[in-house]
């Protein structure tokens, strides 16, 4: 029984001995094989986040089926994001107070036509009935006193022409506004649905500034050429879930109108969204610190003693870079989103 013992340390012994004595790159390899799944995605993401500090070797060595940064990126961030965006767009853009509108406009051009085809076929039967009289003087509600056939027929006959003329004209006005009103509800489905793809694609495309303005922090380091990578790699590993819930709460923000919602967010009061905003805004930096503290890791540098002061400074670094591009992104996007509108009310 102790030889059992004694052999099962000596082999666990000789495991550890194995595995430290392994290159950077082996060990990458190596705990990439040990990752459970089938989907490189999962596997990668598990390994990223259980061994931060070995991302630095993916460049240079990188295991079968490794994805470069903007490819992990791209699915664990953008394409979530894109399908959400997508499927809200669909339910939304003929949905809430600008499709009850245009369906009240659609009411009252109905009844207003049929008003006005009744004053027509109206005038027209007075038309035929005088056409076909033998009484030399009529009584019309258009004149106060009698007036002959022809008085009579020629003042039916403009007052006819009015009412054509007005109801081609009603239906024109109501035609432009009806057009103001479908491109108000697809230039608002657009963007009240591409905002929150706009927030996700921003944490991919901020990585250029995040990677020139981490390098101050890390001049000295060799690793901090990869910055840009390590920074694509973590917001994706670390923002998989948390990426799900920023764009949970900004549709929910955007479109909830269109929903049902429009009466519980006017009814709870302003106070709401100031924690509304308030809490998005905390969960948005903890993602951000959890960032920073995988890309000490990846480049081995002491972490800053208060990871939520402005001693971190790469969190200060990721959190302006994000915000400028974000703010960037959101306003070309918009812009294009007021061109669609204007392009289909014209």
């Amino acid at each position: 029984m102790g030889q059992v013992y004694e052999e099962s340390v000596y082999q666990d012994e000789a495991a550890v001995l194995n595995e430290t004595a392994l290159t950077p790159q082996d060990q990458l390899r190596l705990q990439w094989q040990q990752q459970p799944g089938a989907i490189p995605f999962i596997r990668q993401k598990n390994l990223l986040d259980q061994h931060a500090e070995l991302v630095a070797y993916a460049k240079t060595a990188p295991p079968s089926g490794w994805q470069t940064p903007v490819l992990f990126a791209l699915q664990g961030l953008a394409l979530v994001a894109l399908i959400v965006s997508l499927l809200n767009w669909q339910l939304t853009r003929h949905a809430g107070k600008l499709e009850d509108e245009i369906t009240a406009l659609h009411a009252a051009v109905q009844n207003e036509t049929q008003r006005q085809e009744e004053i027509i076929a109206a005038t027209e039967a007075e038309i035929r009935r005088i056409s076909n009289s033998s009484k030399p003087s009529f009584k019309l509600h258009l004149s106060d006193v009698p007036l002959t056939r022809e008085q009579a027929l020629a003042a039916l006959n403009h007052s006819l022409e009015d009412s054509r003329a007005s109801e081609e004209q009603y239906k024109t006005n109501m035609a432009a506004r009806e057009r103001r009103l479908l491109a108000k509800q697809s230039a608002m489905a657009v963007a009240n649905s591409g905002s929150p793809l706009v927030f996700s694609l921003a944490f991919i495309l901020a990585a250029g500034l995040v990677g020139r303005n981490a390098q101050k922090v890390f001049a000295r380091n060799n690793r901090a050429r990869q910055l840009s990578d390590f920074y694509l790699y973590f917001a994706t590993s670390e923002g998989l879930w948390p990426n799900l819930v920023f764009i949970a709460f900004l549709h929910i923000a955007l479109s909830g109108s269109t929903y049902g919602l429009g009466n519980l967010f006017s009814s709870v009061g302003p106070l709401f969204w100031v924690v509304f905003w308030i809490g998005f805004y905390f969960l948005l930096l903890r993602y951000f610190v959890m960032v920073s503290r995988d890309i000490y890791s990846a480049v081995q540098a002491r972490p800053p003693l208060q990871e939520w002061g402005l001693d971190n400074k790469v969190l200060f670094r990721i959190h302006n870079s994000f915000v400028i591009t974000f703010v960037a992104l959101e306003a070309a996007f918009l812009a294009v989103c007021y061109a669609l509108y204007l392009a289909q009310r014209a």
